[in-house]
């Protein structure tokens, strides 16, 4: 096995809560800072900033976003990160009147749409969620699916929102063990079938929820080989940039 920096160099991070003051991120420009100094000290060179999208609870300022995003991506660039803007849009009957209007950033403005659910969505819910995007031409990345308990219930689910068109993220501290037995045992079991397409950190800042990505890249290597590790951590998450 390489070294802590050739495993790293070639991650991206697709889905972080990284700009300030917008949602249940960082509080401060300072935090968000340090939150990219730490990427680049990991190696980590390539980041999508996803605030939040949900009505009633985070409304998505896109003037703020861009402006806070602006200032965040002279400092990426000085540590040699590539950063790009997107949205964590939680799903919601104006979600393709929004994603249509730029009132928010699809994916590095691709055409992939991040999308999360209510804790006890249906699968129904889900799927006609995937739907009304996919028929829209977008590309949904359903976030963090091992928190829904219609995945915990019924994890092969996974294969069928797939099979629609939709792709599976899963949490890097999930994958841990940070956020309870429950979420990874659902992670081993979508790990284990192949079902799971792009790991994320879903950090939220430098104290609460920070990043794992570095971490579960390492123990995907040694448990579930290094070729899925790669597919899932580096090859996947750079498709959503590049496309």
């Amino acid at each position: 096995m390489k070294g802590v920096t050739g495993l790293n160099d070639e991650l991206t991070d697709i889905h972080i809560h990284l700009i300030h003051g917008v949602d249940d991120g960082p509080g401060t420009m300072e935090e968000s800072a340090e939150m990219l100094r730490s990427y680049a000290k990991e190696g980590i060179k390539t980041l999508i900033a996803t605030p939040h999208k949900r009505y009633g609870l985070f409304e998505y300022d896109l003037e703020t976003v861009e402006r806070n995003f602006e200032a965040l991506r002279d400092i990426a660039g000085d540590l040699g990160i590539d950063l790009y803007l997107g949205c964590e849009y939680h799903a919601c009957s104006d979600m393709i009147d929004d994603l249509r209007a730029g009132r928010v950033h699809t994916l590095a403005d691709t055409d992939y749409v991040l999308v999360e659910f209510s804790f006890v969505s249906s699968q129904k819910e889900m799927a006609d969620a995937v739907y009304s995007l996919v028929s829209n031409g977008y590309r949904p990345v359903i976030a963090h699916v091992e928190r829904y308990e219609a995945i915990q219930q019924d994890p092969e689910f996974c294969r069928d929102l797939n099979d629609k068109g939709a792709l599976i993220q899963i949490n890097a501290g999930s994958i841990m063990g940070e956020e309870g037995h429950r979420l990874r045992a659902t992670c081993k079991y979508l790990l284990k079938k192949g079902l799971a397409d792009i790991v994320a950190s879903d950090a939220h800042g430098t104290k609460f929820r920070k990043s794992a990505l570095a971490k579960s890249y390492r123990y995907v290597v040694k448990k579930y080989t290094e070729y899925y590790a790669d597919r899932i951590f580096k090859h996947n998450p750079r498709e959503v940039v590049k496309r």
